[in-house]
């Protein structure tokens, strides 16, 4: 690690999250998210650490990153511990599904029991990534019983020029493209793991409505179309990566104008000082690992010449680093309201910020998170672009 000012940061980060957020089966802990914790009561348990309280939660897309982060250690460094993670992580997940293959949101006020799109998603992903090393059917069977309730239950919503993806279950109408963007990514890991087609069926047409809904800076919009700004560039950072491990995995070139017109955007992402801009038109709040996935987004657009001779990537991590607390750990965000902070270890976003200080470390990962030691003994796709 000496002279890797990325692989070092993520070791310490990963002791972090071993002392403080790991039971052994998964990460556990509170989280920012809710409409009134992220305006306020974040703060006050921010400010007050020693008052009780009982936000524990176990988020899948946190299990999902902190396995796929494991992976990259295990490819780095040959040690079974980090494979052991996370294949036991793996295993927990598909124990906790539900029979109807749909994992229920948190227990957070306001959000009890509803079904999402990103988190049945993102428990796929990880499981597939853990699949694809352990071979353990029961991963590959739980990520396709999420798809197959996705498809039947979850279904689509028809734009007139293409599909989107629900975000709830309950929720038939609204339009949201980053759950699009990332159930892409989804049926591409799919159909490369079973070699089976089928599962990009859909596929063209989800892109068909990225397209058509693409700004002219090359923005996707948070919700079309109501809403067209929210923490503009990490959300397009997310739809940018998740799209680009789509392309590489099919080789599905009709969605590189999408991923030109992002990439252009995400370069007037950052503020003077290397941190992700809250939106388009506010510079703060700064939240940490935001300008992670800003950072690894800019990354791999220069890796795969989509800014040419531009280093803003380099700019963004040497800013994050330089925000690593002591114990590791990264605060979640500072300049709230101008004056306030957020200090507290949300395991999910740590997940997050150690899987992208990872893939920077370890230099010639440069697949957007394709997990890294693919078996050739899978069946592949070819020409799925064709179909």
């Amino acid at each position: 690690m000496v002279g890797n000012p990325y692989l070092s940061a993520a070791t310490k980060l990963y002791a972090h999250l071993l002392r403080q957020h790991w039971n052994g089966q998964c990460l556990v802990g509170p989280d920012p998210v809710g409409k009134v914790h992220w305006r306020v009561t974040r703060f006050v348990r921010s400010y007050l650490p020693w008052l009780p309280f009982d936000d524990k939660y176990v988020y899948l897309q946190g299990q999902a990153y902190w396995i796929k982060a494991n992976l990259l250690m295990y490819e780095r460094y040959r040690e079974s511990r980090f494979l052991y993670r996370a294949l036991h992580c793996a295993d927990y997940m598909a124990a906790v599904q539900p029979p109807d293959g749909a994992w229920r949101h948190p227990p957070i006020w306001g959000r009890r029991g509803f079904i999402a799109t990103v988190e049945g998603v993102w428990a796929s992903l990880g499981l597939l990534a853990a699949y694809r090393y352990g071979h353990r059917t029961w991963h590959l069977d739980a990520a396709r019983k999420w798809f197959d309730f996705q498809l039947n239950c979850m279904g689509f919503i028809d734009t007139g020029w293409g599909l989107a993806a629900r975000y709830y279950l309950h929720d038939k109408e609204e339009v949201v493209p980053n759950v699009s963007a990332v159930l892409l990514w989804l049926m591409a890991e799919l159909a490369d793991v079973t070699g089976k087609s089928i599962y990009l069926r859909y596929a063209w047409d989800v892109c068909c409505f990225l397209r058509k809904v693409q700004m002219p800076s090359g923005e996707l919009p948070y919700v079309f179309p109501s809403r067209k700004h929210f923490q503009c560039y990490q959300y397009n950072a997310f739809q940018f990566m998740d799209l680009l491990a789509y392309m590489k995995i099919t080789d599905d070139r009709r969605v590189l104008p999408i991923l030109q017109g992002l990439a252009g955007y995400l370069m007037s992402g950052l503020s003077p000082q290397g941190a992700c801009r809250y939106d388009c038109f506010h510079q703060n709040p700064e939240t940490n690992y935001w300008t992670a996935a800003l950072a690894a987004a800019l990354r791999f657009a220069e890796l795969h010449n989509f800014m040419a001779g531009q280093r803003s990537s380099c700019r963004a991590y040497q800013h994050l680093i330089r925000r690593q607390q002591g114990d590791g750990r990264f605060s979640f965000s500072d300049k709230n309201y101008e004056v306030l902070s957020d200090h507290r270890s949300y395991p999910r976003q740590q997940a997050m910020l150690l899987y992208f200080l990872l893939l920077r470390g370890c230099q010639g990962d440069e697949t957007a998170g394709t997990p890294v030691g693919y078996d050739p003994s899978l069946p592949r796709i070819v020409a799925l672009h064709q179909m």
